[in-house]
């Protein structure tokens, strides 16, 4: 099925609507995609400005933890009260502690201040012997050691410090304010001799867990250990779980889903013991941001768009009402109203252009009536000629009878004089044949001859010589009359002489010259002829300007004369224009 023909008013409307849609349409994708990246970028910078402040505070915390580990086990007189402690403890076998050394120990741990809020600290040394600083009242510690923390930690060698992680709050008393809580062990040596003992810190998750809530909802942060297991979170029943995504390495950020929901992700190592912060911010709040922006913007681009095209609309309807009339005008005068007018006028190409349309459309109906009036007047001729044709007639039959009474009478002078009349009125009369061969035309110039000899009464020759490969040539009629009469009236003057004609062919071209014997022409006259002026010999310009048309630039006519010396004439007619000539003679005198 063929499509329907769009109008060029339909492709300008059509063109002009695209071009303001698809800038459009690229602006918004090309706005959408950079504030998308934008807001991308900006969710990650603050992410990462999230992470470093809660690093800085959870590095703090951790760091306390290892420094009170520090001023724990490398205090001589903490480590001689554990001595002295555990000693008497060994020896009395009653489960009682020395006093002294419990009290200094005691104190020792209570003025440890540490920074973030309550910590719990806890050394456990051989046979049972535990000092807290915290009550443990109600409260018995014995069960830490069959932990398998513990006994693994008894594997590894002293000054070993491993993070526990996150573990139910130990001590009763705080375990429904802290249900939760991180702890760090140490292993070090109380004697040389192999003696352990261990050091426990743990602080509530709740602690870290504050850190985070300063960012809860966008992004949510969470402390992982080096297996990728929630320590903290700001929602407690993540922790101990698995991070739903792993962390990405420090200043990179990933897309990430979890739970049909998409992230993205960005974290940050922590210098203890391979733990992380990760953050987590839903992809979803990122984009819906320039979803909203997106839509505000698109309905503005929608608004403007519309206005734009209903003015480009009424703007290209009356810029285009023009050109669609001179359109209908054309269509009009296609099919022959000829005189209707398009009426499209203005100070603008298409004004111009309707003015133009309608002054040709009457010069048009001008040619028209013209042609019509010459027609007319043709068929006119056509009729007077057709009946002047039985006047030519009648007079060649009147000659030709008046020739043989007069020959029947013995005038031979005026019978051949009459005969050369009625042949040269026959060839003047006669256009069936625009080409004749060379004989007929020199036969043609005798004629001519006999009867100017006649009318003046004087005897002026006509000398012949015509090569015979010459005669058959054909050539235009009336080509050598014009050129005798000149030699005849305006070199002899009318009177006595010689005029001669010679003919022969050479290299593809026929020769003819006229010659006589007559007053000759001046010089400025020559020129005049040479450079194409205007000139008083008709006849010479008139054969030189018809064989120009005939044979083109391949003909040249030349002329020889000096005063007193008579006038010398060549013709050069290239032979290969004999052929053309005959076609021209098809088409015109057929």
């Amino acid at each position: 099925m063929r499509l329907p023909l769009i109008s060029w008013r339909q492709k300008l409307i059509l063109m002009s609507l695209l071009c303001l849609v698809v800038p459009s349409v690229i602006t918004l994708i090309l706005l959408g995609l950079y504030a998308k990246n934008e807001l991308k970028t900006k969710a990650v910078e603050k992410a990462e400005q999230a992470l470093e402040v809660a690093e800085l505070y959870t590095s703090n915390i951790m760091q306390d933890m290892v420094n009170a580990f520090n001023s724990i086990q490398y205090d001589s007189e903490t480590i001689t009260d554990m001595r002295v402690a555990w000693n008497k403890y060994k020896q009395d076998g009653t489960g009682k502690v020395d006093f002294f050394s419990f009290r200094n120990l005691s104190e020792k741990l209570d003025r440890i201040t540490f920074f973030g809020g309550q910590t719990y600290v806890t050394i456990l040394l051989p046979n049972g012997l535990i000092f807290t600083n915290y009550s443990t009242y109600d409260n018995s510690l014995n069960f830490m050691y069959e932990e398998k923390w513990l006994k693994d930690m008894a594997a590894e060698p002293s000054n070993t410090t491993r993070w526990l992680g996150t573990q139910p709050n130990y001590v009763r008393s705080d375990a429904d304010k802290y249900p939760n809580v991180v702890t760090i062990i140490r292993k070090f040596q109380l004697y040389n001799n192999g003696v352990s003992a261990y050091i426990i810190l743990s602080k509530p998750e709740i602690q870290f867990r504050q850190i985070f809530a300063r960012y809860e909802g966008d992004p949510a942060l969470m402390l992982l250990d080096k297996n990728g297991t929630i320590v903290s979170h700001t929602d407690p029943s993540q922790i101990g779980k698995a991070a739903p995504v792993p962390a990405p390495p420090q200043g990179q950020y990933d897309r990430s889903e979890w739970n049909g929901t998409e992230y993205l992700t960005v974290g940050h190592a922590l210098p203890f013991a391979g733990w992380s912060l990760l953050s987590l911010t839903p992809y979803e709040g990122v984009t819906s941001k320039i979803g909203s922006m997106f839509n505000r913007t698109f309905v503005l681009q929608i608004a403007f768009f519309l206005l734009f095209a209903l003015l480009l609309l009424y703007f290209l309807n009356q810029w285009t009402k023009p050109v669609m009339r001179l359109a209908r005008t054309a269509s009009k005068v296609e099919k022959g109203f000829l005189d209707e007018r398009s009426g499209v006028r203005g100070r603008h190409e298409v004004g111009f252009l309707g003015l133009a349309f309608d002054r040709m459309l009457d010069r048009i109906e001008d040619m028209i009536v013209q042609v019509e009036e010459e027609q007319t007047r043709k068929r006119m001729a056509e009729l007077e000629l057709l009946q002047a044709q039985i006047n030519p007639h009648f007079l060649f039959n009147t000659l030709n009878s008046i020739r043989l009474q007069v020959i029947l009478k013995g005038e031979e002078e005026i019978g051949g004089v009459i005969g050369s009349l009625s042949t040269l009125l026959r060839m003047t009369i006669n256009r069936n044949n625009e080409f004749i061969p060379l004989h007929e035309e020199v036969a043609t110039v005798e004629h001519y001859m006999q009867l100017m000899n006649f009318r003046h009464h004087e005897n002026a020759a006509l000398t012949v010589n015509l090569a015979s490969d010459a005669l058959l040539v054909s050539i235009p009629r009336f080509t050598l009359q014009p050129l005798v009469e000149n030699a005849y009236i305006h070199g002899l003057r009318q009177k006595r002489g010689e005029i001669g004609i010679t003919a022969w062919k050479q290299q593809q071209m026929l020769y003819i010259q006229i010659h006589d014997n007559g007053v000759g022409m001046a010089e400025d006259a020559m020129e005049r002829f040479r450079s194409g002026a205007p000139m008083s010999g008709i006849g010479l310009k008139n054969v030189k300007e018809r064989l120009q048309i005939i044979y083109g630039s391949l003909f040249e006519m030349e002329m020889a004369s000096s005063p007193g010396a008579g006038l010398k004439i060549v013709l050069k007619i290239p032979l290969r224009g004999r052929e053309e000539g005959r076609d021209v003679q098809s088409h015109t005198g057929g």
